[in-house]
């Protein structure tokens, strides 16, 4: 049986966090919800939604007795959030994240964390371009697959229960270190927000007016660069290493695509064409295996 959580306190009520809240309130999981945010308007509509039962602009009091925290806000504001209220956790207290990059995570939120007070990083990968509480649904998770990454903070009960969490709701879990983590979401997931942002950017700077000719091609290229700044700063900044090795191997690849256009026959650019096609059709078969 998935555990049951009595108190709950969800910090950063977005997409992520408002539809985990609404998805174990669904299932039974989640008793009383805390949400902790910056905006009124959003808390409230979180409220008037039925995600939280009740909410704090002061994450101290928010996690005063609870047996889960959620951490779901960009993720360099995660250790000093944890920081600001380590003094309120009680001993036993699980937290964990959503963050999309987790060797930062592990290594700025661990050491803040109060003796006793266990941490799983999580991330799981899901999301659409929109942010805030009015884009949250119950059925955002189901489906899809949820990284979690054990530190030096966490127990094989702490594992379990956060495993559990996650399944309930819809997901597969699978686990893996962080840096493994860090290294394969670079790919996946931080190139196609880099290369979302480009092309917009360029065509903005290039040739403005082709944008009244776009169809579905530039819109799905560039569909999540209408993502949260605010938060891919974070990730960006977090996971720069590994997202700048990512950048130079593909760019070494878009080299070679042009240097083929430019200079090849025919009978070698449909060759090439030809390979790439092949390596997205294994690369969805391998999306939708399970691990």
């Amino acid at each position: 049986m998935p555990p049951r959580f009595e108190r709950v306190a969800v910090i950063g009520v977005g997409l992520i966090g408002g539809s985990l809240a609404l998805a174990a309130r669904t299932a039974g999981l989640f008793g009383h919800v805390v949400g902790v945010g910056r905006s009124l308007t959003n808390l409230e509509e979180a409220l008037r939604r039925q995600v939280i039962d009740s909410y704090t602009l002061d994450p101290q009091a928010a996690v005063a007795n609870v047996d889960l925290v959620v951490l779901s806000v960009p993720v360099r504001a995660m250790a000093p959030v944890v920081a600001q209220c380590r003094n309120a956790l009680a001993p036993g207290a699980l937290v964990t994240d959503v963050g999309s990059v987790k060797r930062y995570v592990l290594d700025t939120v661990e050491p803040v964390l109060p003796a006793g007070v266990r941490f799983v990083g999580a991330h799981p990968i899901a999301g659409t371009e929109t942010s805030g509480v009015a884009g949250a649904t119950a059925d955002l998770f189901r489906g899809r697959r949820c990284v979690i990454t054990p530190g030096t903070r966490c127990d094989t009960e702490a594992v379990l229960q956060v495993r559990a969490l996650w399944e309930a709701v819809g997901m597969e879990v699978v686990e893996m270190s962080p840096d493994r983590h860090d290294s394969a979401l670079a790919w996946v997931s931080h190139l196609p927000h880099v290369l979302a942002f480009a092309a917009t950017r360029a065509l903005e700077r290039h040739l403005p007016e082709a944008a009244g000719l776009a169809g579905p091609s530039f819109a799905s290229l560039t569909r999540v660069a209408a993502s949260s700044a605010e938060t891919w700063v974070d990730i960006f900044v977090a996971n720069r290493s590994a997202i700048a090795r990512t950048v130079e191997d593909f760019l070494a690849t878009l080299e070679e695509l042009r240097h083929t256009i430019c200079q090849a026959t025919p009978e070698e650019l449909r060759a090439w064409l030809e390979e790439s096609r092949g390596a997205h059709q294994r690369q969805l078969r391998a999306s939708k295996e399970k691990s």
